[in-house]
């Protein structure tokens, strides 16, 4: 399961998840179970930015240990340390030609992206 984020678009702003080729949409009007939408519900997808982030969590864990062990220096260099993600945002028309404007991890936009253009 990947969470994805509600941008813009014919959907209203919320969160979701993608799993096993669903995205399930939750939004103030439909809280749960949520939008259902398969794969097949999609056209294309189209990525509109891409960005490297840091992982916070590791970075929190990885400069506490750092500073713990070698005080401000290793507090630094445990922050770089820290993985980095890619998140992408990406537009998806669907066979309706609706909109939606997402945001995913890197890994799960590739899946999809290769699921719906194959």
């Amino acid at each position: 399961m990947a969470s994805i984020t509600v941008l813009a678009g014919d959907f209203l702003q919320g969160d979701g998840e993608y799993r096993d080729g669903v995205f399930t949409l939750r939004t103030s009007l439909h809280p749960w179970p949520g939008i259902t939408l398969p794969l097949s519900a999609f056209k294309r997808v189209e990525v509109a930015n891409q960005e490297s982030i840091n992982n916070i969590k590791d970075a929190i864990g990885f400069g506490v240990a750092g500073a713990m062990l070698l005080g401000p220096i290793g507090a630094l260099a445990g922050f770089m340390l820290a993985g980095k993600e890619t998140e992408v945002t990406f537009l998806a028309t669907l066979n309706d030609d609706k909109k939606l404007l997402a945001a995913v991890d890197g890994a799960t936009f590739e899946e999809i992206s290769r699921k719906i253009h194959s």
